[in-house]
């Protein structure tokens, strides 16, 4: 009985010292004053524990040893001898990895007192035990109380006393022992008197300086006021705010307000700006547009807007509007015997050189076949510019760049059409060192053609056939990247920025991004391994220069590509989403501030518009603008003030909308204006031409249900917080 006690005892302790444990293990102490605290008190129980099994576990064993001996002698009398119990210490070894000891008990049959090898009738091998795992953290120690610490006063010393006629202060400091935050007297240690200082004698007078010039008199400040345009509002004013000092090309001291002297402006409407039908060129529901008849561009010094269109009677030709159906009309009929269709090639292209902005734009006047064409926006000052290849003009060094029809590169300021080594900015040596350089390639802008202000990017084949990219800047240097020695490598989708262009270009079988960089060096940014194939890297999006990050859609397994991105600070790429598929398939991908915009297709969602700032976190839906696995019908997006202007169906509030022009902000997807309202009617908006982004107004042709496929404006003043819109009661 007394064995059996004394081993459940010791189970007992053991659970409570593991339990311990284990609360410990979750706990976090820092306090060393705990932690010594709990330790001593853990000593001290071990200790207690310990003496008391062993006494247990002795008792136990001689008891055990006794009863072994009287069953041994169970048909002879009780001994009369003594029990003996002898401990002998157990070395380091097999049997005790710590040592130990062995107790040894008996009967002393000789009487000896000592017990005999014969004599031992039971021993035990106790081991030392191994140390045990730290207890749990105790808890934390008292906090010490705050010592005295220095302190410092002031007191004024008036003017006039005698230790300190002109005035000053005394500084005492000292210890607060009462820990009151006040300096008491009996706490002052030390005390000093500062004095100010007296005016010393004033010194002599100067001599008297010469005069300066008379200075320039300064600019006049002018402020105007004008009506605000009656297609833009009903009823208001615009407060101009500039100074008469000339600047840019304006007249100094002229008393008139020119546009590069305007400093800021106020612009107020008592009224919604207007948003409605600007044509109606072929009268009636008959379209005004088609395909090839749809394009346009706007002049924003003089305000107007031109576009192709047919009256339905001399083709499609050449107009014009101030803004309002009242104020639009044929500007120039070009071929009088068919239509000229201008823009069908290459649209309209902005150009301001010097105090003149025109238009560049493709059309045939029935006699000399396509040619390139300038606009002013007057009769007098549309006239044909000369015959070129008819790709996508490209800005470089204060003009336009086109690729001819026999293979070479021609700039044109508007007033002229020549070969691009005869540059009226360079030198003669200039031009006849680039016209060789040029002279010895073949196919010159075939595949890529692309100007960023100061260079002329553009592919092109050596005396060899290595197709190669080059770069022309505006100092008449010609630079060439090798990508593939041994054979060639045609660029596309590229991005500029400063001297370099980031670009995408075959690395062996499998296109890669590629950088190429100001001194002729180059280096692949990307390796990306498809399962079979080529990468197919932005054949949908594109490639984008975002927040220091190139974003690109790629396709390295199943049907659709994926988005990816590649940091160019540290240089990874990796995939921003698995969920979004074919990014920018329909829209490409559109930059605003520091985001981009796309349409992407989920699985849950259909085809939708998406967005990124080039980080995995920083992707994802804008909106579901059709609920559920249908698709929005999207047509057209452009960048507005970190936003976006989007043609698109969609809900809005529950009510569904044909193809209208939404904007985004930070709650999603608002619509700014249906042309044509009702839950079974569609615009068609954007199926002809795209939008156009004018200073004051995203115009648009769509369907109105009435008038067939016109031009349309929406007035985004509010939007981009150009108008103050006031309602008058």
């Amino acid at each position: 009985m007394m064995n059996g006690n004394n081993l459940e005892l010791y189970e007992c302790d053991n659970q409570f010292m593991e339990s311990q444990r284990e609360e410990g293990h979750d706990e976090t102490g820092n306090q060393e004053q705990g932690d010594n605290n709990e330790r001593n008190e853990r000593v001290t129980r071990s200790k207690m524990w310990t003496v008391l099994h062993v006494l247990l576990l002795v008792s136990a064993l001689a008891l055990a040893g006794y009863n072994q001996f009287l069953l041994s002698q169970a048909n002879d009398e009780w001994p009369s001898e003594a029990m003996l119990v002898q401990s002998v210490e157990v070395e380091v070894g097999e049997a005790c990895p710590d040592g130990g000891t062995e107790l040894q008990a008996g009967v002393d049959l000789n009487g000896n007192e000592v017990l005999d090898l014969d004599e031992m009738a039971a021993s035990a091998v106790l081991c030392n035990g191994i140390q045990g795992t730290s207890g749990s953290s105790g808890p934390p120690g008292i906090d010490g109380t705050s010592a005295p610490h220095s302190i410092m006063s002031t007191a004024h010393i008036a003017s006039g006393s005698s230790e300190c006629p002109p005035g000053g202060a005394t500084i005492s400091t000292g210890i607060d022992e009462n820990l009151n935050g006040i300096l008491e007297e009996e706490e002052i240690e030390s005390t000093h008197t500062i004095c100010n200082g007296v005016n010393g004698t004033p010194g002599t007078n100067g001599q008297h300086g010469s005069d300066g010039n008379l200075g320039v008199n300064g600019s006049s400040a002018l402020i105007e006021r004008h009506d605000a345009p009656a297609y833009l509002c009903h009823e208001g004013f615009i407060l101009l705010f500039g100074v008469d000092d000339g600047r840019g090309e304006g007249v100094a001291n002229d008393e008139l307000l020119n546009v590069d002297e305007l400093r800021a402006s106020l612009k107020f409407c008592f009224s919604p700006l207007i948003s409605e039908r600007i044509t109606d060129i072929s009268s009636g529901v008959s379209d005004s547009f088609s395909t090839g008849c749809e394009h346009a561009g706007f002049l924003p010094h003089s305000h107007q807007f031109i576009f192709a269109a047919t009256d339905g009677v001399n083709g499609c030709e050449l107009y014009m509007s101030d803004g309002t159906g009242e104020t639009t009309e044929l500007l120039a009929n070009i071929n009088p015997s068919g239509e000229s269709l201008p823009g069908r090639d290459i649209g309209f292209t902005y150009l301001k050189e010097s105090t003149t902005e025109v238009l560049i734009f493709d059309a045939d006047d029935g006699v000399n076949g396509r040619q390139i064409w300038v606009t002013d926006g007057t009769q007098a000052g549309t006239y044909a510019l000369g015959a070129a290849l008819l790709n996508q003009p490209v800005h470089w060094m204060d003009g336009v760049v086109f690729r001819s029809t026999n293979g070479d590169l021609l700039w044109s300021n508007t007033t002229e059409l020549i070969s691009i080594h005869l540059h009226p900015s360079w030198e003669a040596s200039v031009s006849t060192t680039v016209g060789n350089e040029l002279a010895a390639l073949s196919s010159p802008a075939s595949s890529m053609l692309h100007g960023d202000g100061n260079n002329l990017w553009f592919n092109a084949e050596d005396a060899s056939g290595d197709n190669e990219p080059y770069r022309l800047n505006s100092e008449g240097q010609l630079t060439k990247w090798d990508l593939s020695p041994s054979g060639g490598t045609v660029v596309t989708n590229w991005v500029s920025h400063e001297q370099d262009l980031f670009a995408v270009a075959l690395r062996g079988s499998v296109r890669q991004v590629v950088h190429l960089m100001d001194n002729g060096t180059s280096q692949w940014l990307t390796n990306l391994v498809p399962s079979s194939g080529d990468s197919h890297i932005a054949e949908g999006l594109g490639i984008h220069l975002l927040n220091n990050t190139l974003v690109f859609d790629a396709l390295l397994s199943g049907a659709d590509a994926t988005l990816w991105a590649t940091n160019l600070s540290s240089g990874e790429t990796s995939q921003l989403s698995t969920s979004l598929f074919a990014p920018g398939g329909t829209l490409g991908g559109t930059v605003s501030g520091h985001r981009m915009m796309f349409d992407c297709f989920r699985a849950a969602h259909g085809t939708e518009l998406c967005s990124t700032d080039g980080t995995a976190n920083g992707t994802s839906l804008i909106q579901d603008m059709t609920p559920g696995v249908s698709s929005s019908t999207l047509v057209d997006a452009v960048p507005l003030n970190g936003e976006w202007l989007i043609l698109s169906s969609g809900e809005d509030e529950s009510v569904v909308h044909g193809v209208s022009l939404w904007s985004t902000d930070s709650s999603g997807m608002t619509v700014q204006y249906n042309p044509w309202p009702g839950a079974s009617n569609s615009s068609l908006g954007g199926t002809y031409g795209s939008i156009l982004l004018t200073t004051t107004q995203a115009c648009f042709i769509a369907h109105d249900g009435m008038a067939g496929h016109e031009w349309h404006r929406f007035s985004h003043g509010e939007l981009s917080d150009d108008w103050l819109v006031l309602s008058v009661q």
